[in-house]
């Protein structure tokens, strides 16, 4: 499934759970999600939503306050069926899609496929975004911007298909 899917699936996973603030990672087929911002109520439903029943004792939490999450490839797939439903049924949301974290993670998600990215690390703050990634060809790069700056993205399309890289290569 492509990044773009995966990463839309993981960006409604985290609206329903309520969770504004995270890291989201990827090395492998799974996606990492680790959060300190969420309260019981998100983790319970998020846990829920991952049919994940791990429980944590109570001194783990206070020594820890960050709670991880992991997103297999069958947990996307199985939610990515349900949302398609659930967006069948409903009409358009009226928060405007830039501030959404589904449509934000979906177009980071969107220029991962399109520049082969194998890694990366995303570290989703309450006012700015920062990216770190890799590709298949073993480049790096890495770019912060804000929520408005993923949305002007979007409505890019030229800059979409005109470019491999989205951010200036790091030297250095």
């Amino acid at each position: 499934m492509s990044h773009a899917k995966s990463l839309r699936v993981v960006g409604q996973c985290l609206e329903y759970a309520q969770i504004a603030i995270f890291e989201l990672e990827k090395y492998g087929p799974q996606y990492m999600l680790w959060s300190d911002t969420v309260n019981e109520a998100g983790e319970k439903a998020l846990r829920s939503l991952l049919n994940d029943r791990l429980e944590f004792p109570n001194e783990t939490r206070q020594v820890s306050p960050k709670r991880v999450f992991v997103f297999s490839p069958a947990d996307i797939s199985r939610l990515d069926a349900q949302a398609q439903r659930q967006r069948k049924n409903r009409s358009t949301q009226a928060m405007p899609p830039y501030k959404i974290v589904s449509h934000g993670l979906r177009i980071l998600g969107d220029h991962l496929d399109r520049i082969q990215a194998n890694a990366f690390r995303i570290e989703w703050l309450s006012g700015s975004v920062i990216m770190d990634h890799q590709r298949l060809d073993g480049a790096r790069n890495f770019k912060r911007f804000t929520f408005e700056e993923i949305h002007r993205l979007d409505l890019q399309p030229r800059l979409r298909r005109s470019s491999l890289y989205l951010f200036p290569p790091v030297h250095g």
